[in-house]
Formats: C-alpha cells, sequence, structure tokens
C-alpha cells in the first residue's frame, strides 16, 4: 500500500488552520485600520469608510458571498463572528495604543471590558452576516433578496440612527434649542444609503433582482437600525463602550 504524501496527510487540518489565521488577521486589521485611517482621510472619505459600522458588517457579507460556493457549514457563520470579534479587539487595542501607548496593552481585560457588549453583538451580527453574504449567491430568489436587502440595509441603518435619535429628541424637548444646522447629518444619511444603494445594484446579477433588493433594503435597514440601537443604548447606560 503506498504511502500518503505529506502535502496529503496535513491538507485538510493545515488549511483549516491557515484559512482561520488569514480570517483572524483580516478582523483585527479590519478594526485597526479604522482608527488609523481615519487620521489619514478628509472627513467626506473618514465619515463613510472609517467611521461606519456599516464597512465591518459589508466586509462580512463579502466574506459569506465569497464562501458561497462551498457547500454549507457551521465554519461559515462561526468565520462571520471570528471576523467581527477580531475587528473590536483591533479597534480597542489600537485605540488604546494611540492614546495610552504600549504600556497599556498588556492589560487587555482593562480596555476590552468597555466594549464588552459589541464583543456580544459580533457573535450574533457575525453569523447572520456571513450567512446573508452567501444568500446573495443563493439559488432561491427570497433568500437572495434578503442577503441583498440587508447588504444595502446596514448602510441605510447606519445612516437612519442619527437622523432618528435627532428627530427622537426634537419630540421629547421641542423647547431645547437645536443645533445649528442638521444639514451635514441628513448629507451624512443620504450618501450612505446612496453607497448601500449602489452596492446593492453592483452584487444583484440576476433579472429582476435589482429593483427588488432595492424594495427589500428600508425593511431590512429598519431590523438592524433597532438591533444596534439597542446596543448603543445599553452601552450609554452602563456607561461601557466608549473612550474619553
Amino acid at each position: 500500500m503506498r504511502n500518503a504524501s505529506p502535502s496529503s496527510r496535513s491538507g485538510p487540518g493545515a488549511s483549516t488552520s491557515l484559512r482561520f489565521l488569514g480570517i483572524t488577521a483580516a478582523g483585527l486589521a479590519l478594526g485597526g485600520l479604522s482608527v488609523l485611517l481615519a487620521a489619514l482621510f478628509p472627513w467626506w472619505i473618514w465619515f463613510l469608510v472609517t467611521d461606519t459600522s456599516a464597512v465591518w458588517c459589508a466586509a462580512v457579507i463579502a466574506l459569506g458571498a465569497l464562501a458561497a460556493t462551498r457547500p454549507p457549514s457551521w465554519r461559515l457563520p462561526a468565520a462571520g463572528a471570528v471576523v467581527l470579534l477580531c475587528a473590536v479587539v483591533g479597534y480597542y487595542a489600537v485605540t488604546v495604543l494611540v492614546s495610552g501607548g504600549a504600556a497599556a496593552l498588556p492589560r487587555p481585560a482593562a480596555w476590552l471590558f468597555p466594549a464588552w457588549l459589541w464583543l456580544l453583538a459580533a457573535c450574533v451580527a457575525g453569523p447572520v452576516l456571513t450567512v446573508a453574504g452567501a444568500w446573495t449567491r443563493h439559488g432561491e430568489r427570497t433568500r437572495r433578496l434578503a442577503g441583498l436587502g440587508l447588504l444595502g440595509g446596514v448602510f441605510l441603518a447606519e445612516g437612519l440612527l442619527p437622523v432618528l435619535a435627532w428627530t427622537g429628541s426634537r419630540l421629547r424637548d421641542p423647547e431645547v434649542p437645536p443645533p445649528p444646522s442638521p444639514a451635514p447629518m441628513f448629507t451624512e444619511a443620504a450618501l450612505l444609503a446612496l453607497l448601500g444603494a449602489a452596492l446593492v445594484l453592483l452584487v444583484a446579477r440576476r433579472p429582476g433582482d435589482r429593483p427588488r433588493a432595492l424594495a427589500a433594503m428600508p425593511p431590512a435597514g429598519l431590523v438592524w437600525c433597532v438591533g444596534v440601537w439597542g446596543a448603543d443604548r445599553v452601552m450609554l447606560m452602563t456607561g461601557t463602550g466608549y473612550f474619553g
């Protein structure tokens, strides 16, 4: 009987380990670069590319879309969770490094505790996003539209959050003087919505999918907006999740 070659004996396990390392590195880079690039880009690129969680979500959706050709497996939703977990760790690690120096890094419990809910949210959102990404390539139209709708919906939700918060504050406290001008906020919301719609139109390829996917954006965005708003409220009430 012929002996198996070293490459065949270690192939599946080695490839899985390499993929895991690549996913981990990609997540850390995604979070860390969000901090570093914010100091380099002009504001109109900064708030669209580095100051929005929608970019993280789109990256995880893209991961799911790239893996859609493989047979369904538990590894796909797990990979989404790993990417977002590492992105949160990378974001906070680089923030601590920039603001407090390398001496603060050996105490991860201190600088990761404020991110406890974001880490928990990553475990929930990551699998949802990778599955949605895989659905963008699914043969069934309903799943395909749900995935495409969420791709645009995460950008729509990102723009809606400050608008809804501003509207709520005006309804609750109409006697409080409003900010000088809400125009920049509405401009940002419109640009994010347009970016989400552009991505949907770019990714949707099958006949008839594009108008239906655009119609799926608002409900998907509202559902995602509620989830992000809930996490944000808990963070504010507990006084965690933010530096400064």
